[in-house]
């Protein structure tokens, strides 16, 4: 073989070898590419599985935020007119995830320095905690959101939140209630109705009108502050429906705010226990006429006190006479009282305050709600106590439903906190006729005599000219003393308060109004009784609340001039006496 063939041989063969060999560094360079990039997207996998965890998942830590989103949906809760009561404001609060947080003394001296109100020393623990999420501050305002992201700090981020707010304050809060920092109910009705409110249903519609709240809480107040009465309390109701038009209960609180006072949230209205004093007189005057054992012009008298053990029972500025059933409710006689109970006796007293609705709890579309405290041995010492309202405490709102029956023509309303539309109120007016608790004359002889009361007796000062106002004022001393007692002249509280409506011809609307502890005032004369302070108090309210509610006044009444008094006495005479 030539040489020039052997090199052209050994050079093909040489170029063949470096072509594999070229071929192969290329094969190399892939794999190795190929290893690189899978390793890295691993990496890069893990590290967004572990950024995801930390940063959306944030471990099962985090369920306090979950709960808290979940429970965002909240309705609003309206009047009747449907003005919100309550409703959500959208805000943002904010958290940390301690697992990212880089200086957890820095970050707390930064938190504190722009929230005062933290302690130094808890917002550190929380930083330093294991935890994957913990809250720094519930319901930032704006300026403090972006205040917290101008901070920069890692691991301090916004949540979006939701805070339950009270337009109007105070104003209905013992009605309404107030929901915790994580939006669930605790009181009123956000706690009776927290699961409805958490739905979808809809809005809730209350029966309260806060026009006529606003007036009764604006007058109560002012009788506070005049009458120097450590608390107040007032209920309006729609007679024939049952439907709570107002519930103002003070000392009140905002719900807007954290309660420093355990106290402002008590409800008087439906939690506190009262004795009722002079107003459980038309109860007793009411069983009376029912039963028979008394009619309007029945005479008992009044002259000398009645002696119940080692007590002795007067009469406030007693008349010392006879009296006929009229003039001891016009005179509110502790003595006449005593002496037409004694008349149908204890067991009858007893069944009838059962058919009043004084014995058993009332159903409220609220949580807050009180019993009654009834005599041990209902015999003919309680029986006399009880007939002019000592030895039994009640609920404002047992006295108001059971006064409600007796002026409705004996149809006892079911007190209600719903709103009731035009749909159910014939249905609903229709199944309190089933059982009344007594006849239509009872009940029309019961108004006549209020309303006696306000033209003539210790309600004068409500009788509001066109409203044909009916009223019975009651005062009575408070059980404080160490063993039971009522105390001596000198140191004795009271509650005063009055229970009536309008019209007294056909009763629409019922109230009652009470004041706990009330001082004598300027044009008072020294006195502190119902007919001195919560009766002109309820006067005003009347007059504001009326027109509201649309009830027109009517003179033709006022303008006769009648002697009520003397005009049911010989109404009477033509029964006679039984």
């Amino acid at each position: 073989m030539q040489p020039k063939t052997i090199i052209k041989s050994l050079w093909y063969r040489l170029s063949g070898w470096r072509f594999s060999q070229h071929q192969q560094l290329l094969h190399t360079a892939r794999q190795r590419t190929l290893s690189t990039t899978a390793i890295a997207c691993v990496a890069f996998l893990a590290i967004t599985i572990r950024l995801a965890d930390v940063m959306v998942i944030r471990t099962p830590a985090c369920t306090i935020g979950c709960k808290q989103q979940e429970c965002q949906l909240r309705q609003n809760i309206v009047d009747r007119n449907g003005i919100i009561l309550a409703t959500q404001l959208v805000t943002a609060s904010v958290y940390a995830n301690p697992k990212v947080i880089i200086d957890a003394k820095e970050a707390a001296n930064k938190l504190c320095s722009l929230f005062p109100h933290l302690v130094f020393e808890n917002i550190l623990q929380k930083l330093q905690s294991n935890q994957g999420f913990v809250w720094i501050e519930r319901h930032a305002s704006p300026k403090m959101q972006e205040a917290v992201h101008s901070l920069g700090i890692p691991g301090i981020y916004l949540q979006p939140d939701q805070k339950r707010v009270y337009p109007h304050g105070t104003l209905a809060c013992h009605v309404i209630g107030r929901c915790d920092i994580d939006g669930y109910g605790v009181s009123g009705i956000e706690q009776a109705f927290d699961t409805t409110l958490s739905t979808k249903e809809g809005e809730l519609k209350l029966s309260l009108d806060i026009r006529v709240q606003h007036a009764v809480h604006d007058e109560l107040v002012a009788a506070l502050v005049k009458f120097k009465a450590i608390a107040a309390n007032a209920m309006v109701m729609d007679v024939q429906t049952g439907e709570i038009i107002a519930m103002v209960s003070l000392p009140d609180y905002d719900p807007n705010r954290q309660m420093k006072n355990l106290e402002c949230g008590f409800n008087r209205n439906t939690l506190g226990v009262y004795e009722q004093g002079s107003t459980f007189k038309i109860l007793n005057a009411a069983i009376a006429l029912e039963t028979g054992t008394s009619t309007l012009s029945s005479i008992f008298d009044a002259t000398n006190p009645v002696h119940i053990g080692r007590f002795k029972i007067t009469d406030f500025k007693g008349q010392k006479r006879p009296l006929n059933l009229v003039e001891a409710l016009v005179h509110s006689s502790n003595i006449a009282a005593i002496k037409i109970s004694q008349k149908f006796g204890p067991q009858v007293q007893k069944h009838f305050m059962g058919q009043f609705g004084i014995l058993t709890p009332l159903n409220l579309e609220i949580p807050e709600l009180g019993n009654t405290l009834t005599p041990k041995d209902w015999r003919e010492t309680a029986m006399m106590s009880v007939s002019f309202g000592y030895g039994i405490a009640v609920t404002p709102l047992h006295s108001l439903s059971a006064m409600a029956g007796i002026v409705n023509n004996g149809y006892r309303p079911t007190p209600t906190l719903r709103f009731v539309n035009a749909v159910n109120r014939q249905e609903r007016i229709l199944s309190f006729s089933k059982n009344p608790c007594v006849s239509e004359k009872t009940s029309t002889a019961i108004r006549m005599m209020m309303r006696t009361i306000v033209r003539e007796g210790t309600a004068k000062k409500a009788n509001i000219e066109g409203y044909q106002v009916f009223a019975k004022t009651g005062t009575a001393y408070q059980n404080k003393g160490k063993f039971g007692g009522y105390g001596s002249d000198a140191d004795r509280h009271r509650t005063t308060s009055l229970i009536g409506g309008f019209p007294a011809n056909k009763p629409r609307y019922l109230m009652i109004v009470m004041l706990d502890d009330p001082k004598p005032a300027e044009g008072t004369y020294g006195y502190a009784t119902a007919g001195w302070n919560v009766t002109p108090t309820a006067g005003k309210i009347i007059e504001r609340i009326a027109p509201l509610l649309g009830v027109e006044s009517d003179f033709e009444e006022e303008s006769q001039k009648t002697d009520d008094l003397m005009r049911l006495t010989s109404l009477s005479n033509e029964d006679g006496d039984r």
